[in-house]
């Protein structure tokens, strides 16, 4: 579920019990040191402390599975992740604030993603725009919808391990809080595996991308021929024109003969049988039915109730010291 994260955590808010300096940036790698800040990472995630305050970014599902396109993060796995962090970091991540959470998820689709992103016409308050045919941004200045080409992304980063993902088109739809605390009040690290907290996140991701403007699909133009050209444009003007009613309407007008009549009605019916297809299903509606279907089981697996989840804190809680 959760990608990019960007937690910050003052010592003030641990009651100075721990000197971020000092106990944090020994665990460090790749460290460069500037006035009162050291910035490193501790695998993937980006780590900087400036004086008395920690600031820790990077994606969640990369720290505890090593990518973030394998699988989703149940909230077994979100705590699991945030309690080994915190104790490779030695501090009580938990306690920090969040002010960047990124949720994303991957779907295999028929076709290549940007024929699919081109059908997202525009959403209320949101400006759209694309990088090349990969991404497309539907950006405000608190949050930001995001789909792209998961497996040109990965081919682009130099992820091996691709062969047998090669045949597969993967799109992504990322929704992305710029502002946490403007949009969803002040969250902190704890509140990160809370089920309330994350139905509410998977929410927002769903109603939004429900919120599109999308194209209706039309018949596509075939260009395998100079009369399959001529006849799939007019299978398009039939996709978005009653054209036996125009016909009808143009007998009425005695702009034709019932001759002409006949011909091109029995004409506009082959063409309809050859080239509209009203049974296949069109791309929005595959990527909307791919959507609906995981924002169903989603809502089943972070449906946790209280008891268990308060097992599972005390299980995890056991096994990592910070």
């Amino acid at each position: 579920m959760y990608d990019t994260l960007k937690l910050i955590l003052k010592e003030e808010e641990l009651n100075n019990k721990v000197s971020f300096m000092e106990e944090v940036s020994c665990r460090l790698i790749d460290v460069k040191y500037y006035n009162n800040k050291v910035v490193g990472h501790i695998r993937n995630m980006r780590v900087e402390v400036r004086d008395t305050t920690l600031v820790v970014e990077g994606s969640l599902t990369k720290w505890l599975l090593g990518n973030n396109y394998e699988k989703s993060l149940s909230l077994w796995d979100i705590r699991v992740a945030i309690k080994s962090l915190s104790s490779a970091l030695g501090v009580p991540l938990e306690m920090a604030k969040v002010v960047r959470l990124d949720i994303a998820f991957n779907f295999s689709v028929e076709y290549v993603p940007w024929l699919y992103m081109k059908k997202l016409l525009y959403s209320d308050g949101y400006h759209r725009s694309n990088i090349e045919k990969e991404t497309l941004y539907l950006d405000r200045y608190d949050v930001q919808q995001v789909f792209y080409d998961k497996m040109s992304e990965l081919k682009s980063c130099g992820v091996e391990e691709l062969e047998e993902l090669a045949h597969l088109n993967v799109l992504r739809y990322e929704f992305r809080f710029k502002r946490v605390t403007k949009v969803l009040g002040e969250v902190r690290g704890s509140y990160l595996y809370n089920p309330d907290f994350c139905l509410l996140l998977l929410n927002k991701w769903y109603r939004c991308y429900m919120d599109i403007d999308k194209q209706v699909e039309e018949v596509g133009i075939k260009f395998t021929g100079i009369k399959s050209m001529k006849e799939s444009c007019v299978a398009l003007c039939m996709s978005e024109i009653n054209m036996f009613e125009k016909v009808e309407e143009a007998f009425v007008k005695k702009e034709i003969n019932s001759a002409i009549k006949f011909a091109v009605l029995q004409e506009l019916r082959r063409i309809e049988a050859a080239y509209c297809d009203y049974d296949k299903v069109s791309l929005v509606d595959e990527l909307t039915g791919k959507i609906e279907s995981a924002y169903v089981m989603l809502k089943r697996r972070y449906s946790v109730a209280p008891a268990r989840m308060e097992i599972y804190n005390k299980i995890i809680d056991s096994e990592y010291i910070v």
